[in-house]
C-alpha cells in the first residue's frame, strides 16, 4: 500500500485539500467553501470527509501524515488556530489535535503565509535558494522567512510578519492590528480599493466610473485594470502603493540580505505593473549590498503556494525533523 501525505490549506473563502505520494506525486486535490458561518467543527468535518473520501476512491492510499496552513494567529505548541480576523468562531479550535484523533498520524499546523513560502520554496519560484522571503500582497499583506532551508519562526512564532512592519509612523492610517502605518494598512489591497473609493466619492474624474455601477464596487483588481489603461487617478493610487511596497521589500534586504524575495497574491498578478518598479524603486533604499544582488521575482504556484505548503508541512510532520530537504 502506498504511502500519502494529505494538506489542508485554510482560507477565509475556501479550503484547499490535497494528497500526494512520498515521491511528490499529486494524487488529488478537492476545494471546499469554508463557510465560516458553520462553525470550524462542521468544517472540519467536511475536510476530514474529503480526505477519507480520497482516500476510499485510490484504494491503494495508506495515510501517513497531514500539514495544515492556516491564517494566524496561531499557537503551533498546542496546535490551536486562535481566531484569525475573517473566521472568529476559530478561536482556539484544536485542529491538529482533532485530525490526530480522527486519523492517528501526525499533524502539524503553520500559519498559511510560511505554508505559502514553503511551497514556493520546494515546488516554485524559490527551487535553488538556500534563503528567501516570501510576500503575499493581496487584500493584506503576510510573508515567510527561510533560512538555510528552516522555516524561521521567531519569539512566539511571530516572525516574517512584513505586513506589520511599519512604513508611514506619521500617518492616521491605522491598521486593524491597531498600529500606525503598518505596511499593510498603506499599500494592500484593501487600501487601494479604499483610496480610490475615496477619491471617486469627492468627484475626481476616472475610467473606474465606467468600470462599475457603484463606488463600493471598486477592487485593487479595478485600480489596476484601470492603471493598465493609462487611467490617471488608478495610476497615481497604484504607483503610491509600489512605493510603499518597494520600502518594504528593501528593509527585507537590509536587515535579511536574502538571495530572493518572492512576491504572489492578488497584487503579483499584476505582472511587469508591480515588478517594473519594485525593482526600479527597492534600490533607491538599499545601501548595505550590491544591487545587482537585489533579486526580486515573481511566485510561481498561483493559488497552489498554500496547499503545496501545507504538503511540505505534512512531511515535516511525517519526518519529525524541522529541517526541509528540497529535492
Amino acid at each position: 500500500m502506498n504511502e500519502v501525505l494529505a494538506g489542508i490549506d485554510i482560507g477565509g473563502t475556501k479550503i484547499a485539500v490535497a494528497l500526494e505520494t512520498a515521491e511528490r506525486e499529486r494524487v488529488a486535490t478537492r476545494f471546499l467553501s469554508t463557510q465560516s458561518e458553520a462553525g470550524p467543527f462542521a468544517v472540519l468535518e467536511d475536510v476530514s470527509r474529503a480526505i477519507e473520501e480520497i482516500l476510499d476512491e485510490k484504494g491503494d492510499g495508506k495515510l501517513v501524515s497531514i500539514g495544515v496552513g492556516s491564517p494566524g494567529p496561531l499557537d503551533m505548541e498546542k496546535g490551536l488556530i486562535l481566531s484569525p480576523s475573517n473566521m472568529r468562531d476559530w478561536d482556539r479550535f484544536p485542529i491538529v489535535g482533532l485530525l490526530r484523533e480522527r486519523f492517528k498520524v501526525p499533524v502539524m499546523l503553520d500559519n498559511d503565509a510560511n505554508a505559502a513560502a514553503l511551497g514556493e520554496y520546494i515546488y516554485g519560484a524559490g527551487r535553488g535558494y538556500k534563503n528567501i522571503v516570501y510576500i503575499t500582497a493581496s487584500t493584506g499583506i503576510g510573508g515567510g522567512i527561510i533560512i538555510n532551508g528552516e522555516i524561521f519562526h521567531g519569539v512566539s512564532h511571530g516572525a516574517g510578519e512584513i505586513g506589520h512592519t511599519v512604513a508611514l509612523p506619521d500617518s492616521d492610517i491605522r491598521c486593524y492590528c491597531g498600529t500606525i502605518g503598518c505596511l499593510e494598512a498603506v499599500c494592500a489591497g484593501a487600501r487601494i480599493a479604499r483610496r480610490a473609493q475615496e477619491r471617486l466619492s469627492k468627484g475626481e474624474a476616472s475610467l473606474i466610473n465606467e468600470m462599475v455601477r457603484d463606488v463600493e464596487q471598486v477592487t485593487a483588481k479595478t485600480v489596476i485594470e484601470a492603471a493598465r489603461r493609462k487611467d490617471k487617478l488608478a495610476t497615481e493610487i497604484w504607483s503610491e502603493a509600489c512605493r510603499y511596497l518597494a520600502v518594504g521589500v528593501a528593509n527585507i534586504f537590509t536587515l535579511l540580505a536574502p538571495e530572493a524575495v518572492v512576491i504572489g497574491g492578488g497584487m503579483a498578478a499584476a505582472g511587469e505593473m508591480l515588478f517594473e518598479p519594485l525593482r526600479r524603486i527597492t534600490p533607491q533604499f538599499v545601501s548595505m549590498i550590491p544591487h545587482e544582488k537585489i533579486n526580486i521575482i515573481p511566485a510561481e504556484l498561483g493559488t497552489e503556494s498554500g496547499i503545496c505548503g501545507a504538503l511540505v508541512i505534512a512531511r515535516k510532520a511525517f519526518s519529525n525533523s524541522y529541517q526541509i530537504y528540497a529535492a
